[in-house]
C-alpha cells in the first residue's frame, strides 16, 4: 500500500489488488472420460480372451465370423439365434465341411478331359457366406459366345461335377451372371443386363436337368458388368463369368433357451434389451 501526496497535504491511500489465474490442472475431468474409454476396452479384451479360452470351437468360429464382418449379429448369418416361427436358428460355420467340399470339386474337376486348358478359368475360394465358385472367360476359352446365353457342352461338364458333388448337401445356392463392359445388342438381349441374367437362367435349369434340387436354388441375378473381377480393364474376359456361391447353412436348435444359457455372448447381449 502506497500513500499518494496531494494538495493540501491530503494523503489519500492507492490499493493495488493482484489477481492470480488459477488453470484447469487436476481440476479438469478430461483424463476421466479416456481412462473409462481405456478400462471399457481393456474389458472386452478379456471377455474375448475369456471366450477363446473357453474351448468351444462354435463359439470361437462365431467371434472370429463376427471381427471379419460385425454386420452378421444383425441379420440371419451370425452367431446369435434368430427366431423363426417358434423356432431358432443358429449358423454353422461351415469352415471344415465347406473346405472339405472345396478339396473335393478341385479333385473332380482335375479329372475332366479338358480340365488343363480350363483349370486358369475355374476359381474356387471361401467367404464368408459360403463356397464361391467362379467359371470365367479368357481370350482363348469362353463359356458362352460372345451376345450368347446358350451354355456350351464344356461349361455343361464343368456344371455336372458341380452338381453331382454338392446335390445330396443341404446348402442352398445363389448363381449371378457377369458379362464385361462390352455393350450387346441383338434381338434377343436389350442389354448386358438382359444377357447376364439369361445366362445365370440358364446355368441354373442346366444344373436342375443334371439333378440338383430346384428348392435349393436362392436366389439367381444378372449383374450386367456391374461387378467386374478387373475393374481397371472393363473389357477383360474374365469380368465375363458364372458365379455359382454354396452358401452356409443354418441348422435349426430346438432348445433356444439352452443355447442362450450355453452361449455367453447370447446371454451378454441379451441383458442389454
Amino acid at each position: 500500500m502506497r500513500r499518494a501526496k496531494t494538495k493540501g497535504n491530503d494523503d489519500r491511500k492507492i490499493v493495488i489488488k493482484k489477481v492470480r489465474s488459477r488453470h484447469g490442472g487436476h481440476a479438469s475431468g478430461a483424463w476421466k472420460v479416456a481412462y473409462a474409454d481405456f478400462v471399457t476396452s481393456l474389458m472386452a479384451l478379456f471377455i474375448v480372451l475369456w471366450i477363446l479360452a473357453a474351448g468351444d470351437q462354435q463359439l470361437k468360429a462365431g467371434v472370429a465370423q463376427y471381427f471379419r464382418d460385425p454386420g452378421v449379429f444383425e441379420n440371419s448369418a451370425g452367431l446369435i439365434p434368430i427366431a423363426r416361427q417358434g423356432e431358432q436358428a443358429v449358423l454353422k460355420t461351415g469352415g471344415e465341411s465347406l473346405r472339405g467340399l472345396q478339396e473335393g470339386l478341385e479333385e473332380d474337376l482335375r479329372a475332366l478331359q479338358e480340365y488343363s486348358s480350363i483349370q486358369e478359368q475355374i476359381s474356387l475360394r471361401l467367404t464368408s457366406d459360403g463356397l464361391l465358385i467362379e467359371l470365367i472367360d479368357t481370350d482363348s476359352q469362353a463359356f458362352f459366345d460372345l451376345s450368347s446365353a446358350e451354355l456350351k457342352p464344356v461349361l455343361r461338364r464343368v456344371l455336372a461335377v458341380i452338381v453331382e458333388r454338392i446335390k445330396e448337401l443341404p446348402n442352398t445356392i445363389a448363381i449371378s451372371g457377369h458379362t464385361d463392359a462390352r455393350q450387346y445388342h441383338n434381338r434377343a438381349f436389350y442389354s448386358n443386363w438382359e444377357l447376364s441374367t439369361a445366362r445365370a437362367h440358364n446355368a441354373r435349369r442346366a444344373m436342375e436337368d443334371l439333378s440338383f434340387p430346384a428348392a435349393r436354388v436362392e436366389r439367381v441375378v444378372g449383374y450386367a458388368d456391374r461387378l467386374p473381377l478387373s475393374p481397371d480393364d472393363p473389357l477383360d474376359p474374365a469380368n465375363r463369368r458364372i458365379s455359382i456361391l454354396v452358401l452356409k447353412e443354418l441348422e435349426p436348435v430346438k432348445n433356444a433357451a439352452a443355447t442362450e444359457e450355453q452361449n455367453p455372448v447370447v446371454a451378454a447381449r441379451a441383458s442389454f434389451h
